[in-house]
């Protein structure tokens, strides 16, 4: 596989480490560390200064998983305001490709990401932190964890990966209450200490039987859904009909995860949930970029949009709960709909549990997701032709939109509560190819994905509380190559990628609003071998991050990071908060993700 990232805001610098002779570099973001509590925590290691490194196949996905046991800190209770996980990477100058890496505890993941790729003259370290304040019960009692980190070394992947990873704990007080977190939390894993599942097809699912507490009155999963092999480059993929047509504006030969349109099976990917077989809920899949995809001078020294550290989508799952509370054993299942070898899965259900009962009672309403057999199923439209010089020219656009409206309602010790998901997507994407001339190719991929998810709760005669989530992952790549008669070309690349969530709640006294707004664009030119097998020399290599987030809470934070030629990246305040400057009340979450909120 080829290596997004929720990091520390660091200014990346060339400082010489102590244990490695050549340099190492931060990989700069402009998202900020995660706001706390004041006063005192408590720190528990997981693991420290681990080495990743077995000898082996480079491309094999069996390296031994690094076993941990957990144990809860006493001085801090266990109730809590905020819980944080960090983590601290780094791989010494070499080669190495970039690695997926997850954490686990009790079969819950808690980190989910892969790894940046070194260079040949200087290493790179990297700092991520998770948000697990909702996962708080899993952390009350001592549990088994690990780690795992698929990086091998060989006589040309030389690079070893080393790792440390703690827990922060904000003991509650009352200028920081206790957090609305979970009553339990599930993972999807049968095994005890935790594991990604690998899908190859829409039909092969993470899946896991359950029987949830029967006084469960909200429920949530989140979700991973990592691209792997073939469909690593899913957003480049094309119908399997028009393969063959555009293979020669690839930038390199055909084989399994090979960037731009060799890939087939189309390029809509979708999660679907589904509770007893019956569909309850839809994601969407980020296009994560690795930092060898595409072509891995674009990614030094900044990395793609959470490419270091995946952010789950959250699925409600609320209107089931009437039907969870039985006391029987359920099927939860993840699918990813248009897999097409791979995709790699993790999810997990937070249950929260009325507290006034023991026992719920209620129904499911409806679910219109149930009658809708045509979901994850695109509409292909294609003007793909020969010109008058027999050169194959036109579009290839996918479309796929959903809208569906689920129902639920539950007697608890506080009323009726009533639940509505609405939810409406939609997915587009255009590949326009052309040929100006004999030697010059040019593919323009445009590429959206948007939802629009409304959750109306309501008890009793109360006001209706409606909690508004709109999600957007824009997408643009634009490769020019020109072919010399060996075969060799230069390759021009242009790509950028946004992630943009609103989320607006209302009702009664709920009124909360946040906006969050990240993009980067980067551009790199080449010098190819033949069948682009490798690259000779790269140039003119620029990029630039843009990170904006507010809330109702007072959040704000803005930041500006530009890079030219793989130099350190020049961080400059950002547009949008007071005087230039930003500040981050404890409370805000940059991940778009709260506790009863989606």
């Amino acid at each position: 596989m080829w290596g997004a990232a929720l990091l520390c805001l660091s200014f990346a610098g060339y400082v010489a480490a102590a244990d490695h002779p050549l340099p190492m570099r931060d990989a700069p973001s402009g998202v900020p560390t995660l706001a706390r509590p004041s006063g005192r925590s408590c720190e528990v290691s997981l693991f420290k200064d681990q080495l990743f490194g077995q000898i082996g196949d480079p491309k094999a996905m069996t390296a031994k998983p690094l076993l941990f046991d957990y144990a809860p800190p006493k001085e801090c209770g266990k109730t809590w305001s905020k819980v944080v996980l960090e983590v601290d990477f780094s791989v010494p100058a070499g080669r190495q490709y970039d690695r997926t890496a997850g954490i686990w505890l009790g079969g819950t993941n808690l980190y989910f990401g892969t790894t940046q790729e070194p260079d040949a003259t200087s290493g790179a370290r990297w700092h991520v932190e998770r948000d697990l304040t909702d996962y708080a019960p899993l952390f009350r009692d001592p549990k088994p964890g690990q780690v795992i980190l698929n990086n091998w070394v060989s006589e040309k992947y030389t690079s070893v990966i080393q790792a440390s990873a703690h827990l922060v704990f904000y003991p509650a007080t009352q200028d920081a209450p206790a957090s609305t977190a979970a009553d339990a939390v599930f993972g999807l894993s049968d095994d005890p200490r935790g594991e990604q599942a690998i899908v190859q097809d829409g039909k092969a699912r993470l899946h896991r039987t359950l029987a949830l507490p029967r006084n469960t009155e909200r429920v949530y999963m989140d979700v991973f859904a990592q691209s792997q092999g073939n469909d690593e480059p899913w957003y480049t993929c094309i119908d399997d009909a028009y393969v063959s047509k555009t293979q020669t504006f690839a930038l390199e030969s055909p084989y399994d995860g090979a960037p731009l349109q060799e890939c087939n099976g189309g390029n809509l990917r979708q999660v679907l949930v589904t509770i007893d077989g019956q569909p309850a809920g839809l994601a969407p899949v980020f296009p994560w970029t690795y930092t060898g995809g595409v072509n891995p001078h674009l990614w030094r020294p900044m990395p793609d949009i959470q490419t270091l550290n995946f952010i789950p989508y959250r699925v409600d799952l609320t209107p089931f709960a009437a039907l969870l509370d039985d006391g029987k054993p359920h099927d939860v299942s993840v699918h990813v709909l248009g897999a097409n070898r791979f995709f790699n899965l993790a999810a997990s259900l937070l249950v929260y549990e009325d507290q006034g009962s023991k026992v719920l009672a209620g129904k499911l309403l409806s679910n219109s997701l149930k009658k809708q057999p045509g979901t994850g199923l695109p509409h292909v439209e294609s003007t793909l032709h020969a010109n008058g010089e027999h050169r194959i020219e036109g579009t290839v656009n996918t479309a796929g939109k959903d809208s569906y409206l689920i129902v639920g309602v539950l007697d608890t010790s506080h009323g009726k509560v009533r639940t509505e998901v609405a939810h409406k997507d939609s997915f587009s994407n255009r590949q326009t190819f052309s040929r100006p001339d004999a030697t010059h190719y040019r593919q323009v991929i445009d590429q959206a994905t948007d939802v629009d998810e409304t959750i109306a709760t309501r008890t009793g005669n109360a006001a209706e509380v409606r909690h508004r989530r709109t999600v957007s992952y824009p997408l643009h790549l634009d490769v020019t190559k020109d072919v010399a008669q060996d075969g060799s070309f230069q390759g021009d690349i242009d790509m950028s990628q946004g992630l943009h969530v609103i989320r607006q709640s209302r009702g009664g006294d709920v009124a909360f609003e946040s906006h969050l707004d990240e993009s980067i664009q980067s551009h790199a030119a080449a010098d190819f071998n033949s069948m682009g097998s490798s690259i000779n020399h790269s140039r003119d290599q620029h990029a630039m991050h843009t990170f904006a987030f507010k809330d109702t809470f007072g959040s704000c934070s803005a930041t500006k990071l530009e890079s030219r030629n793989e130099e350190p990246a020049v961080a400059t305040p950002g547009e949008g908060c007071p005087n230039g400057t930003g500040a981050l009340d404890w409370r805000s979450r940059l991940d778009a993700q709260a506790s009863g909120v989606p």
